[in-house]
């Protein structure tokens, strides 16, 4: 299935918009990606991991790193893989170089029809940024609908391999570790984003339905709540778990948000098992993002949904528990592959 767009600020917690040849597609907005990023470099200051990520990533910040799996969806296969989003994005302005452009062709070259492609689905690149596993499950396993090996679990643990001196498994193509670092960053944040892994199915009345459940209907698929309309021309849900608050973005990220990110606990089990553990909480915040939420019947390709009262302030605080565990997490990976 395809995703789209968010806006200046997501970071944990839905799917992504459809993107276009000049759009950009984002798991969360830019400013949820760069807090993750700003949280996780703040997190391991003077570390040998810190020295080994400034080594890959050349001086850039994690902040910066980011953001550069979604400003590669710049980058347009049906017109000879020319980027097309130059000035668009500002935050995509550091790797609007050169080489900077070529970098990002180059990987979309190598991850473009690489996976088990549908006919209508969009690059394989851009699914590796998530997973749509219902919401009727308690947690993510493979196989099954909306569960793929090239969703954002499988991408993140293929870019932990690639880190820790292993080859990517198929069907990712991953050049070295400098492009395993800048992709892991951004999943490390899909992850985090629960309408990234969780999804909810609906039938034509606007009632849930479960895909696992006897013959899958395509057409019950919300994309991540981008077919979710809002009352009174709000947009979409998507877009609406998209944008995270001001007090959420990565000039924000100050001594009590790092004490908080301090807090999380390390992850049970073995590394590479770690984005699965992350997926399972994830579909179990997701199917919360879901409750006392009312639909109407399709119309066309969409449903239109009520929210309940509560339903925004419910949503900022969540926000900000998934950019900290975000940010936390993928500091604790950094530390893990470089002690």
């Amino acid at each position: 299935m395809g995703r789209s767009s968010m806006s200046v600020a997501a970071c944990g917690l839905l799917a992504m918009s459809l993107a276009g040849a000049t759009g950009l597609a984002h798991a969360w907005g830019p400013d949820g990606h760069q807090a993750v990023g700003v949280l996780a470099g703040r997190l391991i200051a003077g570390t040998h991991a810190a020295r080994e990520v400034d080594s890959l990533l050349g001086g850039m910040s994690l902040a910066q790193a980011a953001v550069w799996a979604d400003c590669a969806k710049g980058v347009d296969p049906a017109h000879g893989y020319r980027y097309a989003g130059i000035g668009r994005y500002p935050e995509c302005a550091p790797f609007e170089t050169e080489s900077g452009i070529a970098e990002m062709v180059d990987f979309v070259r190598r991850n473009d029809d690489n996976c088990a492609r549908k006919a209508g689905e969009e690059s394989c690149h851009k699914q590796y940024h998530y997973a749509d596993v219902a919401i009727q499950r308690r947690s993510y396993v493979s196989g099954g609908v909306g569960r793929r090996d090239d969703d954002v679990v499988a991408a993140a643990t293929a870019m932990i391999r690639v880190l820790q001196g292993r080859a990517a498994p198929a069907p990712f193509v991953i050049r070295d570790k400098r492009e395993a670092l800048l992709l892991l960053a951004h999943y490390v944040g899909d992850l985090h984003q629960p309408l990234h892994v969780g999804a909810i199915y609906l039938d034509a009345a606007g009632l849930p339905t479960d895909p696992d459940a006897g013959d899958f209907d395509p057409e019950s698929a919300t994309r991540g709540g981008n077919q979710i309309l809002l009352p009174n021309g709000q947009g979409n849900l998507h877009h609406l778990w998209d944008d995270v608050a001001e007090d959420d973005s990565p000039g924000h990220v100050d001594a009590a948000w790092l004490k908080q990110a301090r807090r999380v606990s390390r992850s049970r089990g073995a590394l590479a098992g770690w984005p699965v553990l992350w997926a399972d909480a994830s579909l179990g915040v997701a199917r919360s993002a879901f409750a006392g939420v009312s639909f109407a019947e399709k119309q066309g390709a969409t449903w239109r949904a009520g929210l309940p009262p509560d339903y925004e302030t419910r949503l900022h605080k969540v926000q900000h528990r998934q950019l900290t565990l975000a940010g936390a997490r993928l500091a604790r990976i950094l530390t893990a592959i470089w002690p």
